[in-house]
């Protein structure tokens, strides 16, 4: 997520929490140990990277909570009023809420837009991963959930589009390579009385919100 255009950071920022992670998964005895040659590979990519900035981390993490805030908007403005919805709506809803200018935005927006639904499934879940012991649900489920909510929004933003002629999806698979996860991925067998379901709760805004786009379909970007 904070690395989308930087694979060899990418890689070495993800090893570095597998080795802060994995003794308390092994220790814990959440599943299977992980092999050796797995392990040294971890460590190989880890070590391939001399430091990863603490500002650059905090950094990217705005960006992609930028980036996530205007899908989850867009999503918003879609469940409230269809023909209003669109990416320019969005940021300018967003601008307003986060002092930000519509240039931070777009370019925020262009950087992480091939995970940025991650993010915004992030920010409504509260922007937290949890388990709950006492409902026999893991922080491992968590996660599952987590990426069965995302997907769920990709499909939603690959699918949704303004009705007028030429208009193109609000996430286009055709321009971006979004991330989903491997083939042989599957979501988690839901259990009654698990906290979350894999269903996101999209708000709907009220019209004094809507008022700030207009009353007109604003220009699809």
């Amino acid at each position: 997520m904070l690395f989308p255009d930087d694979e060899r950071q990418r890689q070495a920022y993800v090893a570095r929490l597998w080795e802060r992670f994995y003794p308390v998964y092994e220790e814990a005895k959440l599943g299977e140990p992980v092999g050796r040659s797995v392990l040294l590979s971890i460590m190989r990519t880890a070590a391939a990277v001399d430091s990863i900035d603490k500002a650059e981390i905090g950094t990217r993490y705005w960006g992609g909570m930028l980036a996530g805030e205007q899908l989850k908007v867009l999503a918003a403005i879609a469940q409230s009023q269809p023909n209003r919805a669109s990416w320019n709506a969005a940021s300018k809803l967003v601008a307003g809420q986060t002092r930000s200018s519509r240039a931070v935005l777009y370019r925020a927006r262009g950087k992480f837009l091939p995970v940025v639904h991650l993010w915004a499934a992030y920010i409504l879940r509260g922007q937290q991963f949890a388990g709950d012991a006492a409902r026999g649900y893991t922080a491992l489920d968590d996660i599952g959930v987590f990426v069965t909510e995302a997907m769920a929004l990709l499909q939603w933003g690959t699918s949704f589009k303004l009705d007028r002629k030429g208009a193109e999806p609000i996430l286009d698979r055709g321009t971006v390579d979004f991330w989903v996860p491997p083939p042989d991925w599957s979501p988690p067998a839901f259990r009654a009385g698990w906290p979350r379901d894999g269903r996101l709760g999209v708000p709907v805004l009220p019209e004094a919100w809507l008022r700030r786009v207009g009353t007109k379909p604003m220009k699809y970007s």
